[in-house]
């Protein structure tokens, strides 16, 4: 991954989890998401590292091998998230990831 975020900090039921592309199934997010339901849109502060820069506020998230969008950026409690398309992601837990 490109991009790392050094603010993020474990904290209880936060788990780190892999954001990869439908398509071609590049990972693109490593996300800490918290609770056990699907991903629905992910807050800025919580992505840990990307492959895509998602400091510069871009409209949307693409793929950077095939270049199909996973995410768009809108707004959830007055912070910028970008929320998921769906069928175009696909996730998986990541069990022996260090913050």
């Amino acid at each position: 991954m490109k991009y790392k975020n050094r603010r993020v900090k474990s904290r209880g039921n936060f788990r780190p989890q892999e954001v990869s592309c439908a398509y071609c199934k590049t990972p693109v997010v490593i996300y800490h998401k918290g609770g056990n339901g699907g991903l629905i849109k992910m807050q800025l502060h919580r992505i840990i590292e990307a492959e895509v820069d998602v400091g510069v506020l871009e409209s949307t998230i693409t793929c950077p091998k095939c270049g199909k969008i996973l995410a768009k950026l809108g707004v959830y409690n007055g912070k910028p998230a970008y929320w998921i398309v769906r069928g175009q992601v696909n996730t998986r837990w990541l069990k022996n990831y260090k913050l």
